[in-house]
């Protein structure tokens, strides 16, 4: 053998195929076609002539050496056995030297190894049986293959000849990635198939250049709609009352190349002080708000996106809102319905309209609300962005943008948008080709179509696709095997279209139906590159070929700036419902395994959802696939804490767990095991009640407890209970907080456990000092302060107890300097960033109480801006801050400003109402007064919040408003929960237990 321990190859795009032969002729066939799809060369024996000059050994193992990579296939045979003593003294077969030597070169492999179930002729199974015992150890050694820090090797096994090929494409391209990295080239750059791909980010213009993010990918010429247009014009101009624009339709209505239209080639010349014009697209980038902002603040400043990265959503609207108001900015938002909760799913870029806006897949939440609250209250600080002006696309109309009685807010021009105009509707018609009676062109669109702009291109399609006369209407729409079939007339619009898109579809070739399922699994758009790893065993012709055709079709657009492929939402939900299970798997496996070859940073890195997008789009595909156990196994770890943890992005979260409960919150699916489904509803309650869908994490709660009865995990029974006590806290139930917490404080006593007593006795603690319960709360704190505070992280953060002793203090009128100084101490020395943020607000509030009205609103602007990092808002701290600031002459609109605190999820009525009584509105202020006390007043006596109670007395008193006579609080009103007795037992029998053990 050569001395050279790693000989470069003498070919960049070789690739050694390594096999035996005539057993793995279809195989190898496939696998070749793979290999010259991404551009690379077969080293293969096909392609070997004999050499006098060379055996068979040295031939073999110099292709090895010759090619920059290396594929092997095992099957049922173990192959030729060169006989040469010094050469190869273990007597192996051709193909595993070639796999050794391979190894030893460092070359990257992928390794195909054929499964059990792979069916084979008894001419291609190893009957000798000391071949069969090599055979044996050969293909145990390959699947032991472990990946060098720095070398690529892969091994995947087939069952079939068709599982086979779908291994192929992502699986080639994944080693082609590392063949190009080895050598220091460009996988796009230097590919003779495929077009380079698109850059990761275009370029950012500099105002008022135009800049979209990402460009619009149209499917057709734009024509007609000249009232829309003329609208548009008539809203952009100075004297138009309304900031915000609102277009209406269901799918595929031309919404967004209306806008696209207009933006690009008329808005430049309505207005010549334009600031700038900007694009974002929600079907692409997702439903995030914060993300617009971004790229709208970037665009705007100049600045690196990064400036904003870490920026949370209310930060960047209150950033955004300084621009507006300052220079008319022009702002397209398509596409808003992604950001509602109609679309808060996993399939949301598939999902049909007729599926959307009437229900909530996660919850029992209003469908047209924002799926993040702080984005409706961004919406409504862009709705009063004069003298900028918005205009919006959106398949439903935004809840934050109607008023409470049902009428569009002053600021918004709600424009429903419907079809085509009939001569418009066949100007485009003969536009893709088509030709006909004029009459009978624009009869059959209106009465089919309603002259739905996307439906009337992919008419067209068809009408081409006539093979007896393409292109010609009058024939087609009369052959009863064509036109002739589809008689819709008496089905609505969306049925219509839905049925006209069916036949488009069912005309498509394999190839291009095999091509438009795999753009429709995914949920944004590809390039070139993508494709053509995704359809590796396709040759590149048969790829084009199937691009040319839909789009053709009018069925796949392309963006020629970005060098993207992709569907109308109408189309990839059609084509998506369309998929059958065995194309489910069969293309979901090609998706899979696609994404799992794509190399990324470390999920625990991960600062955006883009770093996310390749684990989302295999958990995705594999929930669509029905393969739970396997999109667990993806979800779990680096990836669910990254969603949890990195990016607190609780939405997706939700969407992604979604579908591993069909039956709701409360029932995990049974395909998993019960310590998965346990792990499963934590996390789910956890994120919905951060989302503040407070009932379903009751339920998800409620499983964990029942879960953790079922294993006897009393600490988990014991941690579920406090969660579900904080969860009666957040809905202001206290006597149901204070059940639980007792059933949490009994079950910590009896399991001997320090650490989980010390933290029920300070939930606790918190509990009846809020109560007004000052001796009991007294005698607690003298049982906790001696338990010390060294815990672990997860039990107990630093400053935490103080922090909960100063506000207790603060209730009672005895709060000193130093009770906040020492908390705040412990606080920062101990980075707990939420309790340094409440510490802020309750020194704020103590300082506003004394009229220290400076000192009080720093603590606020504080509080307010800590929250806002976290993506949370903080009622309390914001009205206080603003009657603090009216106190110092620094609000110029009072009134404006305490509509706005009065538009809180939750307000805080009783400080809301000191600041009417301030602006000299009474009668708002006795509203809010009264909503205070009742909040206060809680279940009724004795389980109310005291301080507040009293408090809200007082000034209901001040305003001489008569005090509610309201109910104490009723036992029999309050129900158990389904598994409350069945702890309650558990706790008796473990008291028991103990009581009997001390005998």
């Amino acid at each position: 053998m050569t001395n050279e321990t790693n000989p470069a190859p003498r070919a960049y795009q070789g690739v050694m195929i390594s096999s035996t032969f005539t057993d793995l002729e279809q195989h190898r066939q496939a696998l070749i076609r793979a290999i010259k799809a991404q551009g690379l060369t077969d080293v293969a024996m096909e392609n070997d002539s004999a050499k006098s000059d060379i055996d068979v050994l040295d031939s073999s193992l110099q292709m090895v050496r010759d090619s920059a990579a290396y594929v092997g296939v095992i099957s049922r045979k173990y192959g030729q056995i060169p006989k040469d003593p010094g050469r190869n003294p273990a007597n192996l077969s051709l193909t595993e030297l070639e796999f050794d030597e391979a190894q030893r070169l460092k070359r990257p492999v992928l390794l195909l190894i054929m499964g059990d179930k792979h069916s084979v002729t008894e001419a291609d199974v190893e009957l000798d049986a000391e071949k069969r015992t090599k055979l044996a150890a050969f293909r145990e050694r390959a699947k032991k293959m472990r990946p060098d820090s720095d070398v690529h090797r892969v091994y995947a096994t087939f069952s079939s000849l068709e599982d086979f090929k779908d291994h192929l494409g992502p699986s080639v391209a994944g080693l082609k990635r590392h063949v190009d990295e080895q050598v220091g080239r460009s996988p796009e750059k230097d590919s003779p198939v495929a077009p380079p791909s698109a850059p990761s980010t275009i370029p950012m213009p500099t105002p008022p250049a135009f800049y979209a993010e990402p460009p619009y990918l149209g499917s057709h010429t734009f024509v007609g709609r000249r009232a829309e247009l003329e609208r548009l014009s008539d809203w952009a101009l100075p004297t138009d009352p309304h900031p915000i624009l609102l277009f209406e339709a269901i799918g595929g209505t031309g919404k967004s190349m209306l806008t696209w239209e207009w933006v690009t080639n008329q808005a430049p010349t309505v207005r010549a002080d334009w600031a700038g014009r900007f694009w974002y697209s929600f079907y692409e980038k997702g439903a995030h708000l914060a993300d617009f902002c971004r790229y709208a603040l970037a665009y705007i400043t100049g600045e690196s996106l990064d400036t904003f990265k870490k920026m949370k959503t209310l930060e960047l609207g209150e950033r955004l809102r300084h621009h507006l108001q300052i220079r008319p900015w022009l702002f397209v938002l398509d596409g808003l319905e992604r950001v509602l909760v109609a679309y808060h799913r996993i399939d949301a870029a598939q999902l049909a309209d007729e599926e959307a806006g009437t229900s909530d897949a996660i919850g029992k939440r209003d469908p047209c609300s924002a799926i993040r609250p702080e984005d409706d209250d961004l919406l409504r600080i862009l709705a009063a962005c004069k003298p900028s002006k918005l205009l919006v696309t959106s398949r439903l109309l935004p809840r934050v943008l109607v008023n409470s009685s049902g009428q569009i807010l002053p600021s918004v021009l709600h424009v429903p948008l419907h079809g085509l105009r009939p001569p418009d509707a066949e100007e485009l018609f003969r536009a893709c080709g088509v030709r006909g009676d004029s009459e009978s062109i624009q009869g059959y669109l209106q009465k089919h179509c309603d002259c739905h702009p996307l439906v009337t291109g992919v008419l067209a399609g068809l009408v081409n696709d006539y093979m007896s006369d393409r292109g010609n209407f009058d024939a087609w729409q009369v052959d009863p095997q064509w036109g002739g079939r589809l008689e819709i007339a008496d089905l609505n619009l969306v049925q219509k279209r839905n049925h006209i898109l069916k036949a488009a579809i069912a005309a498509l070739s394999p190839q291009s139906r095999e091509l438009l399922s795999i753009v429709a699994m995914l949920s944004t758009a590809v390039d070139y590159s993508t494709l053509s790893a995704v359809l590796s065993d396709r040759l590149p012709t048969e790829i084009r070929g199937a691009i040319t055709d839909l789009e053709n079709r009018g069925l796949l657009q392309y963006e020629a700036q970005a060098r993207r492929y992709d569907l109308h939402p109408v189309v990839r939900g059609v084509a998506n419902g369309g998929l059958g299970s065995t194309e489910t798997e069969r293309y979901g496996q090609r998706v899979v395994d696609h994404f799992l070859q794509q190399a990324h940073n470390p999920y625990e890195q991960a600062e955006t959802l883009e770093d996310l997008s390749a684990g989302l789009h295999v958990v995705r595909t594999l929930l669509r696939m029905g393969r739970f156990e396997e999109a667990y196994a993806a979800y779990q770890g680096d990836l669910s804490n990254a969603l949890l943890f990195n990016l607190e992005a609780f939405a997706e979260l939700l969407a992604l767990l979604r579908p591993f409960f069909s039956e709701g919150w409360a029932k995990p699916s049974d395909r998993l095991n019960s310590r998965v489904q346990g792990q499963l509803a934590n996390v789910a309650a956890m994120a919905l009640r951060a989302s503040g869908d407070l009932d379903e994490a009751l339920a998800a709660y409620g499983t964990t407890v029942r879960i953790a009865l079922g294993v006897e995990s009393w600490q988990s029974v014991c941690t579920g209970l406090t969660n579900v006590s904080t969860l009666f806290y957040d809905r202001n139930r206290l006597a149901g907080m204070e059940r639980f917490r007792a059933l949490a404080l009994d079950l910590a006593a009896l399991l001997d456990n320090p650490q989980l007593l010390f933290k029920t006795r300070l939930d606790c603690y918190r509990t009846l000092a809020e109560r007004g319960q000052q001796t009991q709360s007294e005698e607690l704190w003298r049982d906790l302060n001696p338990m010390g505070r060294d815990w672990p992280r997860a039990t107990y953060r630093p400053g935490e107890a103080e922090y909960k002793n100063a506000l207790a203090r603060f209730w009672q009128g005895t709060l000193r300097e130093e009770d906040l100084t020492n908390a705040e101490r412990l606080a920062r020395e101990g980075n707990n960033r939420a309790v340094t943020r409440w510490l802020a607000a309750v020194r704020g509030e103590w300082l506003f109480d004394q009229g220290a009205w400076q000192l009080a609103a720093d603590c606020f602007q504080d509080a307010v801006r800590m929250a806002h990092e976290v993506v949370q808002t903080s009622a309390r701290s914001e009205t206080l801050l603003a009657l603090a600031k009216l106190h110092l002459g620094q609000i110029e609109d009072p009134f404006q400003e305490a509509e706005r605190l009065a538009q809180a999820r939750k307000p805080f009525h009783r400080r809301l109402a000191e600041l009417w009584i301030a602006i000299s509105n009474e009668e708002r202020a006795k509203k809010h007064a009264l909503s205070g006390y009742k909040w206060a007043w809680a279940d009724g006596e004795p389980y109310v919040r005291r301080y507040e109670l009293n408090k809200s007395r007082e000034l209901l008193e001040r305003l001489g408003v008569e005090i509610p006579n309201l109910p104490p609080y009723d036992p029999e009103k309050d129900e158990k929960l389904p598994w409350e007795d069945e702890v309650a037992a558990a706790i008796e029998r473990l008291r028991a237990e103990k009581e009997h053990r001390k005998k």
